[in-house]
């Protein structure tokens, strides 16, 4: 099974929001990582259809989507960035409603309904209309709506946003666990929530996929680009305005900031252990 895009682009006006986009997806989970728009919710886009590509190809098992039409659609599940509900249905109408919409037969969706909002930990306020659940709890309702069908491919746009921390390794975690027989692009603002489940990473910005592999390799790409090392606070601004800083933590009464670029000051120390993703987008994606 395997999702390709090949040359994507999608331009709005003189704006480039994506700019000739080539990556291959197979089984498994992609973190897709950039600062706000970099082009990972443009390209979710694209990927559903939602909007109109200026260029390129999506194709699914070598046919384009736009060809496939409703058979990809039926493969598919989509989790969107922004919550939109009936809010006087409750979590259980809701999630009939929409297999209802995907041709699941009742029975059937009775099924896998208790069984998202189990996962979920929803079953105990199925009955609750969704005007009264907060933010977390309704992004995993949108996430239950994107299981519907047991889909092959199955995008994610942030859909950890506005869940407490329990909240976000219980679904990361349900992620992972789903992700071995299908296609998950995640976009997330969030690096820790793919730095631990995702097959491979890909690094936007400014419409571009600027680098692509996978946590290990990445990390391991700026293994000789970060230090740290003290800072006089009368000098923390100017360091800043320099170079990339990743942290400013205080040790022993000293004031120490964590650097990360190709070009760093003198004294202090390179970091050799306990690098992270977090290194990482800042080296290829901070300003």
């Amino acid at each position: 099974m395997q999702l390709e895009l090949i040359d994507l682009t999608k331009k709005y006006g003189d704006f480039v929001a994506l700019d000739h986009i080539n990556v291959t997806f197979t089984e498994g989970i992609y973190g897709i990582l950039g600062a706000n728009g970099a082009g990972k919710s443009t390209t979710m886009n694209l990927l559903t259809d939602n909007i109109a590509r200026t260029g390129g190809q999506i194709l699914f098992d070598g046919t384009d989507i736009l060809k496939l039409g409703k058979e990809f659609r039926r493969a598919l599940g989509y989790m969107p960035q922004q919550q939109g509900f009936y809010e006087h249905m409750t979590a259980q109408t809701f999630l009939f409603y929409m297999a209802d919409l995907k041709g699941i037969p009742k029975r059937k969706a009775a099924q896998e309904i208790d069984s998202l909002l189990e996962v979920t930990n929803l079953s105990h306020v199925r009955h609750r209309k969704l005007s009264g659940y907060s933010g977390g709890m309704k992004q995993r309702v949108l996430l239950c709506q994107a299981l519907l069908g047991d889909p092959k491919v199955v995008i994610l746009d942030e859909p950890t946003a506005g869940l407490d921390p329990k909240e976000r390794i219980r679904i990361r975690n349900f992620i992972s666990s789903i992700s071995r027989e299908r296609i998950i692009p995640l976009a997330t603002h969030i690096v820790s929530d793919i730095e631990s489940i995702s097959d491979q990473i890909l690094m936007m910005k400014k419409g571009q996929v600027v680098k692509m592999g996978e946590p290990g390799e990445l990390i391991d790409s700026v293994a000789d680009k970060v230090k740290e090392m003290p800072c006089q606070p009368e000098n923390l601004e100017q360091i800043q305005a320099q170079y990339k800083v990743g942290n400013i933590f205080n040790r022993h009464g000293e004031t120490w900031v964590r650097v990360i670029g190709d070009q760093l000051p003198k004294g202090g120390r390179y970091i050799e252990e306990h690098l992270s993703l977090e290194d990482v987008y800042l080296y290829y994606l901070g300003e």
